[in-house]
């Protein structure tokens, strides 16, 4: 009896040692992963090959806030309570201070081309990120952002054949704005936070089926028929948009991370959250610090 229990002992340590050098899998801002995890993310995408800010949204002039010489705000990545993120800063219309276009950082707007023949809405789409408000900016407001013309926002993606924009911006008050601008806002809590999204959308005609998840919540914080926004003027058939790309306002966020995957994909049930291990390398060579 003595020797069964302290067999049995033995056998419940060695599985709680292996269960510690066990990987965890994490998911996506509290939700699981998508089955077969996501067609895009927390790859090294910030290489500026990939990243193009060569648009009607941008004036970006590659440097980052704070910098010497530059113009007021910018874009950089770095590291903030061991989460890499990238930081970007408008500041206004730096044109009524002297800095000229082009290059006046009056709006920022990065693209990244999605892979995928035909309207990524038809097929259906699943979209997740995690942005905040910069509590801490170096340069412009403390404030967020609304959609503008034609619904771009903070994160998005993008089919500019049509076009369709389904976008998402935060805003002072924790309103999380999305997809057009009539369309009423997610009230999500302390702006500072970061804030998680998961959406699915498919188009239904003239409209767009849309599910929006937020901050790991397995049920829709909105869940219904909405029309796209239409604003696009990137050189990709389809592609994922980050920034804040319009003269005149002026606002910083943060942005943890973007990504996607083909097809409609409820969330899961919710995991661990390694916030170090979702953005390590993602925006990579886009600005180093």
């Amino acid at each position: 009896m003595k020797r069964s229990s302290v067999f049995s002992s033995f056998v419940v340590v060695c599985c709680a040692f292996l269960l510690m050098l066990s990987p965890v899998a994490f998911g996506i801002g509290g939700w699981g992963d998508p089955p077969g995890g996501c067609d895009w993310l927390n790859d090294d995408f910030g290489d500026l090959d990939q990243w193009t800010h060569d648009n009607g949204s941008d004036e970006w002039d590659e440097s980052a806030p704070g910098d010497a010489g530059s113009s007021p705000g910018g874009a950089k990545v770095e590291t903030v309570d061991g989460v890499t993120v990238l930081s970007i800063e408008d500041t206004g219309d730096p044109r009524n201070d002297g800095f000229a276009d082009p290059g006046s950082n009056r709006k920022i707007y990065l693209q990244s081309e999605i892979p995928f023949e035909g309207n990524i809405f038809d097929e259906g789409i699943t979209f997740t990120a995690r942005l905040r408000i910069n509590p801490n900016p170096v340069e412009a407001p403390a404030d967020g952002y609304t959609l503008h013309d034609g619904g771009k926002g903070n994160v998005g993606i993008v089919n500019h054949a049509v076009p369709h924009n389904l976008s998402f911006a935060l805003d002072t008050g924790g309103l999380l704005y999305f997809a057009n601008e009539a369309q009423e806002p997610l009230e999500v809590g302390d702006e500072f936070q970061f804030h998680s999204i998961w959406a699915t959308a498919k188009l239904a005609g003239d409209v767009c089926s849309i599910n929006v998840y937020v901050d790991g919540d397995l049920a829709p914080a909105f869940s219904g028929d909405v029309a796209l926004g239409d604003g696009s003027d990137g050189e990709f058939p389809n592609y994922v948009a980050v920034g804040m790309g319009s003269t005149g306002r002026d606002g910083a966020v943060q942005i943890d991370y973007v990504g996607y995957k083909l097809g409609m994909h409820v969330p899961g049930s919710e995991a661990a959250v390694n916030p170090n291990d979702k953005l390590p390398s993602f925006w990579g060579k886009l600005k180093a610090e």
